[in-house]
């Protein structure tokens, strides 16, 4: 009977958390599949291109959705069971909450697991692949990053603002700052210019404007029918200092682990918690999965707050509210598990 049992509460929590990721997922990609198809559309760049980011940030954004998803499908599972008195006829069959935490044990380490091999994928191609595909992309169409109306940097030191963009390549009355050399930085302002793709740089060919200098303590004004300004491959990367990758590599680690830490916790805290309210109707669960979900990431915004990337020890503020969800866990399922019904 407990096999049986076993399965039918896996089977319980396994159905809302795959319904869970796929809607999560969804509505936080919703934004980023709204900017990838007018990159296709309106900036040229291909299918196959845009399909390559997609599978690449997936990762990161099922490192967010698993914690959420595994509290709610917990929270409603339990609740269920518990509204419809199943819990209740389990315990007058000699079947207690804390039997019944085994599936639920599986479970848990399943999410942990799978939320674990998503954070590993996504700090992984962050730092390789994903670089490599954005260069891909930025060979593809230079001008992707570029909008008209706003200063953007679309390369490492040059400020560029453009009045109109005719097309994806074409620009009229540009604003550059050209920062590159701090010992001689430039203000270059052209009538057009044209965005170029060439086999080892890309770069800007400007025409009609003036370059402005200033180089001790001198101020120069030179005119110029066409001007180019080209950038090599290897400089586009503006790779971060060796210590400051370091950290943010032992960082995504620490994320990795703690979030799956928290998948684990969190499952644990949902079927307690649904487990211990039978009313609310059929929004309770869904209500309560979203104040333990805020709870949860309120804490981590306190931690960051408090520990910022750049603080002693940043790695407090990723397990700060697996600290404070730790006591919270045991307390629920220990008050549960001591309730007769």
């Amino acid at each position: 009977m407990l096999r049986l049992l076993d399965r039918y509460l896996f089977k319980e929590i396994l159905s809302p958390f795959l319904v869970g990721v796929l809607i999560l997922t969804f509505l936080i990609l919703l934004q980023q599949l709204l900017i990838l198809t007018e990159w296709v559309v309106t900036k040229g760049i291909s299918l196959v291109t845009v399909t390559e980011i997609f599978i690449k940030i997936l990762p990161s954004f099922f490192l967010l959705t698993i914690p959420m998803a595994v509290t709610f499908a917990s929270i409603l599972a339990f609740h269920r069971l518990s509204s419809d008195r199943e819990l209740i006829a389990l315990s007058a069959a000699g079947i207690g909450f804390f039997k019944m935490l085994k599936p639920v044990m599986v479970f848990a380490i399943f999410a942990a697991l799978l939320t674990f091999l998503m954070g590993t994928l996504a700090a992984t191609w962050e730092t390789g692949s994903l670089k490599s595909v954005g260069k891909k992309m930025l060979k593809e169409r230079i001008g992707i990053g570029l909008d008209a109306g706003r200063f953007t940097e679309i390369f490492p030191g040059l400020m560029i603002y453009a009045d109109s963009m005719p097309n994806a390549t074409e620009i009229e009355h540009v604003f550059i700052y050209d920062g590159r050399s701090s010992q001689m930085p430039q203000i270059i302002a052209a009538k057009k210019g044209r965005l170029i793709n060439e086999k080892d740089s890309i770069g800007l060919s400007l025409e009609e404007g003036r370059i402005h200098l200033h180089k001790d303590q001198v101020d120069q004004t030179i005119s110029f029918s066409s001007y180019i300004i080209k950038m090599s491959m290897p400089l586009l990367s503006s790779s971060p200092a060796k210590n400051e990758d370091q950290s943010r590599q032992q960082m995504a680690r620490h994320k990795t682990v703690a979030f799956a830490t928290a998948s684990f916790l969190l499952c644990l805290t949902g079927a307690a918690f649904g487990g211990m309210t039978r009313t609310g109707g059929r929004f309770g669960p869904i209500v309560s999965g979203i104040a333990l979900i805020l709870f949860y990431y309120s804490l981590q915004n306190v931690g960051n707050y408090f520990f910022p990337f750049n603080s002693r020890f940043p790695e407090i503020a990723v397990w700060t509210p697996n600290m404070i969800l730790i006591p919270v866990t045991f307390f629920l399922l220990f008050q549960r598990c001591k309730k007769k019904i």
